[in-house]
């Protein structure tokens, strides 16, 4: 996960530089393709699971948690 994560940066990295080098507009369009690039990656490593229902995977809800302190 964290080298995935440091390659990317290098790779953003990179990209905003050889825009810079070449000129401003390109340097714009570097910025646009980045953030396209940059939330499609964070959607695809979304799995549609939200704390909340891994929560209650786990069994650590707030209702299980007072259910079990009732019980104790």
């Amino acid at each position: 996960m964290r080298l995935s994560v440091v390659l990317l940066l290098l790779a953003l990295a990179g990209v905003l530089g050889g825009g810079a080098l070449i000129g401003l507009p390109a340097l714009g369009g570097c910025l646009i393709f980045d953030s396209l690039c940059v939330g499609l990656w964070a959607l695809e490593r979304d799995d549609g699971t939200g704390p909340a229902q891994r929560a209650q995977q786990a069994g650590t809800t707030l209702a299980h948690i007072f259910e079990r302190a009732r019980a104790s």
